[in-house]
């Protein structure tokens, strides 16, 4: 019965969609250049993460701690794909936003 009204109700948000020119020019540039600041930064910060965490396996490997070779290569494998969803992190977003 509600789906039933559901269906015969008008849509009030169709043919809406998300649109950042109201606020003018200069805004949209400012939030394209904060997000793609922050983007950035992001990959900077997985980067240095990554590259930490193989100089400390190396170094648990060379001295045979066993238990650190574990924990650093989880370490490793977080970053790696903390790396990946960064860099595929346009690809999602473009592919949801081209569905709706």
């Amino acid at each position: 019965m509600i789906l039933h009204f559901l269906a015969q109700s008008p849509n009030p948000f169709d043919g809406v969609v998300p649109n950042f020119g109201v606020f003018g020019v200069d805004f949209n540039a400012a939030w394209k250049k904060l997000l793609g600041g922050a983007w950035g930064l992001a990959f900077v910060v997985i980067a240095f993460g990554a590259i930490r965490a193989t100089l400390e396996l190396q170094s648990a490997k060379r001295h045979g701690y066993h238990t650190s070779v574990a924990e650093h290569s989880a370490s490793l494998k977080r970053s790696v794909i903390g790396l990946a969803v960064l860099a595929s992190l346009g690809l999602i977003f473009g592919a949801i936003l081209s569905v709706f």
